[in-house]
């Protein structure tokens, strides 16, 4: 037979019995030769009726059961027989237990009879030490004692009279030597005899007290590479495998073991044909104990059977369906079943090319092999543009140099066809492309697309391979979660919406009052304290230098006056009292008029503030338009303002009016102080000349005071005496303003770093499925150490220049680029910014460090204003420490304990090829073009054969390699070899089959390793 399609799961049932048996339940083998095939006929009918695609045939005793059917099957007319059979023997070891240790043994259906013939004689009996043989069992029989025949229900007297009683009861109740047992095995030439004990099921090795006679279950449990249990734990105890059913004794089971690995079957166990449904103790062939079915994935051949014994935990499985089997049952239409390749029925190329190729697919690892040149891409990129693939730039054959010549020839001569195990066919010519709408039902990973992921990633041209992994991620991303969002991009811009809109307020804020504290520091500076105190004495040198200008006072004037000078020094009286009031209700006016103003400066402010607010409210109302449609929730319910602007109109208009009305009375003030100076003078002309000088004395001493007033002034006038001495009085108050507003300014930027780290718990929300897949699978848990992690990250580098472009680098830490680079990258490099504090003795570090210099730039000034560049602003570097513009949200993404930005290409390659087949969701099938091509040796067996092997549990695989450990390690499921005939019109031909074919195991070792010479030349060579 030809197993094209490579290793399958199909069933087998290793214990079955036949008419030869002497515990059969239906007729047996007699005398009539006509009647014995008749019997075969009926046994050939049953095996091709059941399941099982391979039997093995376990008599007591006897071989006759398997010399009758191949006498059968030699005959002419004998039916075909479309199983595979092997010869087996159930035999009984003397062993020191209660019951009876039953024993199997196995062979090749190639095994010459002699060789058989030979086994039996090479058994022994205990008691008569005779070789196995029916004189032998009888003879035996008639050994016993009449109590031992009794309890296997014989008569002493019919045994000795009755040679087929006799035989009966040898059956029954022989046991050979364990020795013997052992010997007879070994002594069956080129391995074709396998041994094959029970376990679990009846008289099996787990009867034998191990405590009591260990050396003796110990021999036998490490000579046999079979054995027989229904027990799924048992069975991953024999793999090697820890279940949670057997993991407090799998190890110590697995050390009796030697740790290699046995293979654990369930027979049928089965004494007739056909057995009766649902009845469990009446089982014919292919009917398994408990529904306990025993799926092989090999070739059901001889050599199929020994491959699956090197790896029984990826070969075999006991229960109702293997989970791969019953995964590809459930989504057919994500499974390959077979690629074919025609010429188109216009063409007249002479060439044969790919004409005729009908390969049938694996639905596993299928290994494409082959010598350079001989067409292994070809088939990957046929599978990948069949598939819709959109990766043909990267196609290696199907291109306009190869393949795809001038006008597409040859390949616009062929057409291909790939079908799936359920669904539409796809049809396509060779030279066409697939449009780009069409849905990729394959994904391929051609070798330089795999590079130029790797390699553009680490040269930083291009961002391709995080965007990979962000595509995988977001695969993830539960459908609750990931709503309209097409992209890992676009549901970070909708979920982090609203946090950055929350950190542009906070920095606003933050903005105002750092320019308020550089206002402070800048007003602390000693040279502004000094211009004050220098201001202040000059002012009082002023009205020093005033006072000494002051008029000497002049005498009351004596003296009779006349009536007209009584009247005009009276009058001028009250003038001078008029003049007094007027002046201070000009002030006042004055200050009413300033007061006003301000109220209108107010008033202006807060329309402005309004029309700022009403914009902000419109985009919020823009903003959330989709939610509260999609939320079914009426905005005008939910949120509404009103801005009542006549209040503020109402409001300026009076201000206006009053200011007018202010206005015009001091207008009309000055008027009328215009008129009494201009009688004021006139009277004067009629005093007399001692009234005049005193009425001169007075009008001086006004206007000495007046200007006395002006240099005294008060604490509203800042130029004033009073008004510096205020301003001082001021300064001394602003060290503890500057502490209150640094305090503030502290408490803005945790709650920034409070929404930094709101939105990072966002971001690391959307990693938790894909982390809960990755705890879930222990292979990418534990050995590859894969992890997200969502930190606020920023760069040390960033920072440093982001700050050199506003401070200078000439004092202090902060001199020369490499030390100025250091002193920020020392402080940024301990911290984690997992908590506030970190992020709050990050920037209290740098601002200090600033500061410092600044004081080595300008001993004692307060600020940073000392280290600024030219016409750059300190409070921009305040909002850059404080407003956290250099964190950000970012995923970190380790391997084995490495971030993601230190990975090798080699490593990238293998962190890519995680992700394709182990983190993916997809189910599509993945096709790799020379995976291997960046990786070491080393790397792809311990990175990358496991990844294959836990891959293919879940997908179909089809790998163009030109690596052994890829092909055979990996245990491919299916191999396709390659040849390209260039003699005989340049024709690709491709050979399939199973690593356990003859054909193909020459070929992959021709092929992988050089041939088997070149092979065992090298293993010679290592120790």
């Amino acid at each position: 037979m030809v197993f094209s399609r490579g290793s399958e799961w199909r069933e087998w049932d290793l214990h079955v019995h036949t008419p030869a048996s002497f515990h059969w339940e239906g007729e047996k083998f007699g005398a009539d030769v006509s009647r014995n095939d008749q019997l075969v006929d009926e046994m050939i009918g049953a095996m091709n009726s059941a399941n099982p695609a391979a039997y093995s045939l376990m008599d007591y005793w006897t071989f006759d059961g398997w010399f009758a059917l191949k006498a059968r099957l030699s005959q002419p007319d004998a039916p075909q027989l479309n199983k595979t059979v092997f010869p087996g023997i159930e035999l009984r070891l003397s062993a020191p237990m209660t019951g009876r240790l039953n024993a199997h043994v196995i062979f090749s259906n190639e095994t010459n009879d002699q060789h058989l013939k030979n086994f039996l004689s090479t058994l022994r009996l205990e008691l008569t030490d005779q070789p196995l043989s029916r004189h032998a069992l009888i003879e035996y029989a008639r050994n016993a004692g009449a109590d031992k025949l009794a309890k296997h229900g014989f008569a002493k007297n019919q045994v000795d009279a009755d040679d087929l009683e006799a035989y009966r009861a040898g059956c029954s109740i022989a046991e050979l030597k364990v020795a013997s047992y052992k010997e007879a095995i070994e002594r069956v030439p080129n391995g074709q005899a396998v041994g094959f004990m029970p376990f679990s099921t009846n008289d099996g090795l787990q009867s034998v007290d191990w405590n009591d006679h260990y050396a003796y279950a110990l021999s036998l449990f490490q000579s046999s590479p079979i054995f027989e249990t229904r027990n799924p734990d048992l069975w991953a105890a024999f793999c090697g495998l820890e279940t949670h059913g057997n993991k407090k004794w799998a190890e110590n089971f697995f050390e009796a073991l030697r740790k290699v690995p046995r293979l654990a079957v369930s027979g049928s166990d089965s004494h007739r044909f056909v057995g009766k449904p649902g009845d469990n103790n009446n089982r014919g062939y292919g009917d398994f104990p408990s529904g306990k079915k025993t799926w092989i994935k090999a070739d059901p051949t001889w050599k199929g059977l020994l491959q699956v014994l090197k790896e029984p935990a990826k070969r075999s499985y006991i229960g109702a369906l293997p989970p791969k089997l019953d995964r590809v049952h459930a989504h057919k239409t994500f499974y390959i079943d077979a690629i074919k390749v025609r010429k188109a029925s216009d063409s007249n190329l002479a060439d044969s090319w790919l004409d005729g190729t009908e390969i049938p697919l694996n639905p596993d690892l299928v290994a494409i092999i082959g010598n350079k040149g001989s067409g292994k891409s070809a088939l990957a990129d046929i599978v990948a543009l069949l598939g819709n693939s959109q990766q043909s730039a990267h196609f290696s054959f199907l291109r306009p140099n190869r393949f795809r010549g001038k006008s597409g020839e040859p390949a616009r001569q062929f057409v291909g066809e790939m079908s799936w195990l359920a669904g539409d066919p796809c049809k396509m010519t060779l030279s066409d492309n697939p449009s780009p709408d069409k849905v990729e039902l394959v994904r391929y990973i051609p070798q330089g697309r795999f590079e130029a992921l790797c390699n553009d990633h680490v040269s930083g041209r291009s961002d391709a391979f995080e965007n990979e992994l962000r595509d995988v991620v977001f695969s993830h991303v539960q459908k609750d979660v990931r709503l309209d969002a097409l992209s890992f991009d676009q549901l970070i811009e909708q979920q982090e919406n609203v946090f950055r809109t929350k950190k542009i307020e906070l920095r606003k804020s933050l903005g105002a009052l750092n320019r308020q504290i550089v206002d402070i520091e800048d007003r602390l500076n000693p040279a502004s304290r000094r211009n004050l105190e220098e201001l202040i004495r000059l002012k009082r040198q002023q009205v020093e230098e005033h006072q000494a200008i002051k008029s000497q006072p002049a005498p009351q004037p004596g003296g009779e006056l006349t009536e007209e000078q009584n009247q005009a020094s009276l009058r001028l009286k009250e003038i001078s009292d008029e003049l007094t009031k007027l002046e201070a209700g000009g002030r006042t006016i004055a200050e009413q008029r300033q007061a006003l103003g301000r109220k209108l400066r107010s008033v202006k402010n807060v329309g402005d503030r309004l029309a700022i607010f009403e914009q902000q409210y419109l985009e919020l109302i823009s903003d959330i338009t989709d939610d509260v449609a999609a939320a079914e929730i009426d905005v005008a319910a939910l949120v509404t303002v009103a801005i009542d602007r006549d209040l503020l109109v109402r409001q300026q208009v009076a201000i206006g009016e009053l200011d007018v009305a202010h206005e015009k009375a001091g207008a009309e003030r000055k008027v009328e102080m215009a008129v009494l100076t201009i009688e004021q003078s006139q009277l004067t002309q009629k005093l007399n000349e001692p009234q005049q000088v005193y009425q001169a004395y007075t009008i001086a001493l006004k206007a000495w005071e007046d200007a006395l007033g002006e240099i005294v002034g008060n604490g509203t006038e800042p130029e004033s005496l009073r008004g510096l001495e205020e301003r001082l009085a001021q300064v001394e108050q602003l060290p503890a303003t500057l502490e209150t507003r640094s305090a503030a300014r502290n408490q803005l930027s945790e709650q920034i770093f409070l929404v930094l780290e709101e939105q990072r718990k966002a971001r690391a929300a959307l990693f938790a499925p894909l982390q809960d897949l990755i705890q879930n699978n222990s292979l990418i848990r534990d050995e590859y150490r894969l992890q997200f992690q969502a930190r606020l990250q920023g760069s040390s580098e960033v920072i440093a220049s982001d700050l050199f472009d506003l401070i200078k680098q000439n004092i202090g830490e902060l001199r020369g680029e490499d030390e100025s680079y250091g002193a920020i990258r020392s402080r940024f490099e301990k911290f984690l910014f997992e908590n506030k504090e970190d992020a709050a003795s990050f920037t209290d570090e740098i601002a200090q460090l600033l500061a410092d210099s600044a004081q080595k730039a300008a001993a004692g000034v307060p600020g940073i204003r000392a280290v600024m560049r030219k016409e750059k602003d300190p409070a921009d570097v305040y909002d850059y420490i404080f407003g956290l513009n250099y964190l950000e949200p970012k995923y970190t993404l380790l391997f084995q304990d490495t971030p993601i930005e230190q990975l090798s290409p080699g490593q990238r390659g293998a962190l890519l090829l995680i992700f394709y087949l182990l983190v993916d969701k997809g189910r599509n099938p993945i096709v790799l073009d020379q995976p291997e091509e960046n990786l070491d040796n080393e790397t792809v067996v311990s990175l990358l054969v496991p990844v294959m092997n836990e891959a293919k549990r879940s997908r179909q695989i089809i790998m163009v390699t030109h690596n052994p450990n890829l092909a055979v390690v990996c245990d491919a499921e299916q191999i396709i070899r390659a040849t390209f005939d260039r003699k005989n019109g340049a024709r690709i031909v491709y050979q399939c089959g199973s690593i356990e074919d003859g054909i193909i195991n020459r070929a992959v070792v021709d092929v992988l390793e050089g041939t088997k010479t070149a092979f065992d030349n090298r293993g010679q060579k290592y120790h």
